[in-house]
This record gives structure tokens, C-alpha cells and sequence, in this order.
């Protein structure tokens, strides 16, 4: 007889009693009670070293304390322990397996996840588009981010009228340009999601000769900066990285838990997405296209992240999640591959 502890699912009063296996049934004894089951339902727990063993007994629960009894116990249930517990008890196999999981986990947030995102993103309607763009632009109003622009409205007519030299015959969506200060910003230029382009003062002004004109240099370089993010847009790189960033993020919560802080931290995705390598070479290719087609150098676009690259205003001041998207501010290395692709894109037409 093993000594064991019976609970009978009803209660938490613990009932000791005493186990044997004969003729193909599991009996439960104690004074005053008796049970029997036949093994076929009796359901073991993976069992561990130095750990009560657990059987499941219909709606019962039997508790085997270690000791002398419990490996004959075992035997007597007919337990033969499995090819993945044998495995999973040899450290190098632990270890293959530790190195098995993170490389899949890795292989599913760098290709996984981007491939589900621009596959959801592709079958959202328009309609997000637009809801995303003025959330974005109202949090960044709201943070006192913009203002209104101190260019003349002469200067400003400039910079809207090379809008339509970079769209394309028929844009995807309707696409306007919004020129506006910003202290926090600085040089820079941003598309949002429903085809707003905010180009910053700063962004006019870093173009401009040394006689404060916007000559046909000038306007040629920033021409290559507006087309980029018109490729944003046409290529819906907002709506993509923000579904990769909410993929990512729950698909993080389901492994890791806490699903409840995704819904709460949808609206932050929207600023602190970032656009992959992938996309920011994919937009500087189409700012490529719409210099070419306007007759201009691929190198104008080269010549304004020079600049940025020089001048780099407000750098310090600029939010952690601002330094590297939808801005070419950054000094990441990958502004230098984005330079030598542009000028590789003037060696080769």
C-alpha cells in the first residue's frame, strides 16, 4: 500500500489514504472509504525528480509524496518515460533546444512578423490610413511639435508647388503638403500615413543659397526630400511599420504575457514606429524616379542629406522615437549606405 493524499474535487480537505494497483484497477483506500479506477483513466502529470507525483482521477486529484514507494508506483502504472523527457534531461540537448527556440523566435520578429504586417496592412481600407494620419498629426500638435510656419507666404508657395512634380500620374491617396515650424524638429520633413507631408522651416531653410533664395539647386534638392516621402505614401510604409510595430508588440504579450498592455499602447505605436532599412532604400529609390523624371541628378537628394548629415539642429533635443523614423536626421550609419546608393544611382542611370 502507498500512502498518498486524496482530494475529491469538491473541497480542499486533503484525505489520506492508501494506493494499489491490482487487476488493472487503481484502488483508493482509507478507513470508511474506497475507491476504484481502472488505469485507462487515470491520467499521470509528467513527473519530476524530487516533486509529489500527480494522478488525475476523473474529477479527483491524488497526491503521491516522494519517497520509497513512488518508482513502484510508476511501474505498477505501466509509466516509460517519453523520448522528449529522456531528451530534455541531458544538459547538451537543453541547450540545442534553448538555441533551436531563440533562433526561431528571431527568425519569426526579422521575417515573420514584416511578412504578416504587409500582409494584414495590404487588406486594410483606406480609411485607417486616414485615422492613423490625423492621430498622428494631432499628437504631434498636441506635444507643441509644430507651429505655425514663419516662412513668407511667398516662400511657402515655392515649397507647395514642387508637391506636384513628385506624384506620381495617379496617387493613392489624395496627398497635400503642410509647411510648418518646429524647434524640436529642425531640419526635417515627415509623411504621414493619409498623405499629409510636413516639411519644417528649418528643412527650407537648409536649402537655400547663400543669398536666402530658393534657387533651381535648392529646389532641386528638396524635390528629392519631398519625392521620399512621397514614396512613403505610395508605398504605405507608415500603415506597415505601425502593423509590424502592434504585430510585434503582441506577439511579444502572448509569449511574454500582459496581452491587456497592447490595446492600451496602440495609440503610442504611432510614434515610435520606425521604417526598416528596407523601406527608407525603397522611398530614396522613388525620389530617385521623380528627380529623373523631372530631369534632375539623383545626387540633389545626396546633396540634402549631406547637409543634414552637417547641420544636424536640435539633435539633442529630438525624442529617442524621433531620431530614426519618418526624419533624416539621423546620423545612423545607414544615412552614409543611403549616400553611396543615391550616388551609385548617378553612375548608373
Amino acid at each position: 500500500m502507498i500512502a498518498a493524499h486524496f482530494f475529491d474535487g469538491h473541497s480542499a480537505r486533503l484525505q489520506p489514504v492508501g494506493l494499489d494497483v491490482r487487476a488493472g484497477h487503481l484502488h483508493v483506500d482509507a478507513p470508511g472509504f474506497e475507491r476504484s479506477y481502472p488505469l485507462a483513466a487515470v491520467v499521470l502529470a509528467e513527473p519530476f525528480d524530487n516533486a509529489p507525483l500527480m494522478l488525475r482521477l476523473a474529477d479527483a486529484t491524488c497526491e503521491v509524496p516522494c519517497g520509497p514507494d513512488r518508482q513502484a508506483l510508476l511501474a505498477a502504472l505501466g509509466y516509460r518515460r517519453s523520448g522528449v523527457e529522456r531528451w530534455q534531461a541531458r544538459w547538451p540537448a537543453v541547450v540545442l533546444a534553448l538555441v533551436l527556440l531563440l533562433a526561431l523566435l528571431g527568425a519569426g520578429f526579422v521575417w515573420g512578423v514584416p511578412a504578416a504586417a504587409d500582409y494584414v496592412a495590404a487588406r486594410l481600407p483606406a480609411s485607417v490610413d486616414t485615422t492613423l494620419g490625423r492621430a498622428a498629426l494631432a499628437g504631434l500638435e498636441a506635444q507643441h511639435m509644430l507651429a505655425p510656419s514663419r516662412l513668407s507666404d511667398d516662400r511657402i508657395a515655392d515649397v507647395e508647388a514642387l508637391l506636384p512634380r513628385a506624384l506620381p500620374a495617379h496617387p493613392r491617396v489624395p496627398v497635400r503638403l503642410l509647411v510648418r515650424a518646429s524647434d524640436t524638429l529642425g531640419a526635417n520633413a515627415l509623411a504621414l500615413p493619409d498623405g499629409t507631408i510636413i516639411v519644417t522651416d528649418a528643412m527650407v531653410r537648409l536649402v537655400l543659397d547663400k543669398d536666402n533664395a530658393l534657387d533651381d539647386t535648392g529646389k532641386a534638392r528638396l524635390l528629392g526630400v519631398i519625392g521620399h516621402e512621397v514614396g512613403h505614401i505610395e508605398r504605405r510604409h507608415a500603415t506597415r511599420a505601425m502593423t509590424g510595430s502592434s504585430l510585434t508588440a503582441a506577439v511579444s504579450a502572448a509569449l511574454f504575457g500582459d496581452f491587456s498592455a497592447v490595446a492600451a499602447g496602440v495609440p503610442a505605436v504611432l510614434t515610435q514606429m520606425q521604417y526598416s532599412r528596407a523601406m527608407e532604400l525603397e522611398a530614396d529609390a522613388y525620389a530617385v524616379t521623380v528627380l529623373r523624371r523631372n530631369g534632375l541628378a539623383p545626387d540633389c537628394l545626396a546633396d540634402a542629406l549631406r547637409a543634414l548629415e552637417r547641420q544636424q539642429p536640435g539633435q539633442d533635443k529630438l525624442p529617442r522615437w524621433l531620431k530614426r523614423p519618418m526624419t533624416y536626421l539621423s546620423t545612423h550609419p545607414a544615412t552614409a549606405e543611403r549616400i553611396a546608393r543615391l550616388q551609385a544611382a548617378e553612375a548608373h542611370p
